[in-house]
């Protein structure tokens, strides 16, 4: 059983639907059961995706203020069950996040999840980011006798920057008992962290790559919860994501002005001079056309991008940028753009077709993060036959392999990011097409991250069992 805040391509603000589904659909195809609850957000009923629901239980929480109220509807998408919560008007709105109820929204989401768990028996509950972490507090508190002890627990850490912290009255929606608000427990310097539910309970803690596992140690990543990931280091692993290779298809997808695979990559010259056309800018020499795709923010290094842009274009580079977000990075870039309308493309807002058209027609694809707990950006770029320039971190550098799969650099600056696209330049002129075939040729399906999965929930099934 999931218990997740979103499921692509129901519910999905950003990489965390797409690394939920994947997963569960991975191991679904891998002949387990998989079932994911997740909160019936305006959204999810209204996709075209969404399937046929029927009620199946209702929901009563208890709250100092009055119980809240509700139901499960189930349905299923493809191979995965779908538990959705409807709950008294918490998840019928336009947004998944925000406002002033955010934390009654998911300790109640995750109250209910481990009500369901008692219900349904499942062998592991897997609890994805802040969101559902407290359903792993309360599943081994207020549930943890009988059978219910033989439920095993992960908790898994897409970005640790997130933790759900509220203020300490919150812990009254929680329906736990005061004496678990302390340091040892949800307590977090004076506030409720959500996220130390799960951490501080589970039978195992998945970071989204090997290496964020050992920054998630360390004061510069660990956001202040690096003792207790030191602490409980025996019991963090680290497993890179993959992506959908059926959707993300480059000899398939009809955005692209022509397929291509690793046996006849020759289209992809086709995609860069469509795209080129489509963007208003002049042809780049081979190896300097350069795309950027992702949420504008500080974190994913485009405040480096813009400061590196004056000498990528001075280098001979083209820029192709597409990404929502802050205000601030969005006014930098859209100057950039006028500026040099006919070297740098800038969008102000997501488009799913016009990003896999940047991955399959520019050389590169820029992922200067400041953090990166996995990264999809890089394997989307490698899937589509893109050089990834990447900063040496996270998951960034446990999928990219320096010189051969993308070009990593150990120093976050402008002049780093600089440097990097010149390595990748004169990589992509000194290799050509052999380059492009062994992009294509890396694998970034889910089935080695899969198959390691099984792996740990196989450990934590068993290990839960001899318990009862």
């Amino acid at each position: 059983m999931f218990a997740a805040a979103e499921f692509a391509p129901l519910a999905q603000s950003g990489g965390l639907g797409d690394a939920v589904a994947g997963l569960a659909r991975a191991l679904a195809d891998r002949g387990h059961r998989v079932a994911c609850a997740l909160p019936a957000y305006a959204a999810v009923r209204a996709h075209p995706a969404c399937p046929v629901l029927v009620e199946a239980g209702r929901v009563s929480l208890p709250l100092p203020d009055g119980d809240v109220s509700g139901r499960w509807l189930m349905g299923r998408l493809g191979a995965v069950e779908l538990h959705l919560l409807e709950l008294d008007g918490l998840y019928d709105r336009p947004d998944f996040y925000g406002g002033a109820d955010e934390a009654l929204r998911f300790a109640a989401f995750s109250r209910a999840a481990a009500a369901r768990c008692v219900e349904l028996a499942p062998d592991v509950l897997v609890a994805h980011d802040w969101h559902a972490a407290l359903a792993i507090c309360s599943l081994r508190t207020l549930h943890d006798r009988g059978p219910v002890r033989g439920i095993g627990t992960v908790q898994v850490v897409h970005n640790n920057a997130h933790q759900g912290r509220f203020p300490a009255d919150a812990m009254r929606f929680t329906g736990l008992p005061g004496e678990l608000f302390t340091p040892d427990g949800l307590e977090f310097h004076g506030d409720l962290s959500l996220l130390k539910g799960g951490l501080a309970w589970a039978e195992r803690i998945v970071a989204v790559s090997p290496s964020y596992a050992v920054e998630l140690t360390t004061p510069a990543f660990g956001a202040g919860l690096e003792g207790l990931y030191r602490y409980r280091r025996h019991r963090l692993v680290g497993i890179a994501n993959g992506i959908d290779v059926d959707r993300y298809d480059p000899a398939r997808d009809d955005a692209l002005a022509a397929g291509f695979d690793r046996q006849a990559p020759q289209g992809r010259r086709d995609c860069r001079k469509a795209l080129l056309e489509e963007l208003g800018l002049e042809s780049p020499e081979t190896g300097r056309l350069l795309a950027s795709v992702g949420r504008l923010a500080v974190q994913k290094g485009w405040d480096v991008i813009a400061a590196a842009a004056p000498r990528l274009l001075e280098n001979g580079c083209a820029l192709a940028l597409l990404g929502s977000g802050d205000a601030t990075i969005a006014a930098r870039l859209s100057e950039l753009a006028s500026r040099w309308p006919k070297r740098v493309f800038f969008r102000d807002g997501w488009d799913d077709a016009l990003a896999r058209r940047l991955y399959a027609g520019t050389d590169a694809v820029l992922v200067p993060s400041r953090f990166e707990p996995c990264g999809l950006v890089q394997l989307l770029a490698q899937r589509y036959g893109a050089l990834p320039v990447a900063h040496a971190v996270g998951g960034l550098r446990d999928t990219i392999r320096d010189g051969e799969t993308g070009i990593l650099f150990p120093r976050l600056s402008a002049d780093a990011l600089v440097n990097a696209v010149e390595r990748g330049a004169a990589l992509r002129s000194e290799r050509g097409s052999a380059l492009i075939r062994k992009l294509l040729r890396v694998d970034v399906s889910w089935k080695r991250p899969a198959a390691l999965w099984e792996e740990q929930l196989a450990a934590v099934a068993a290990e839960s069992a001899a318990r009862v």
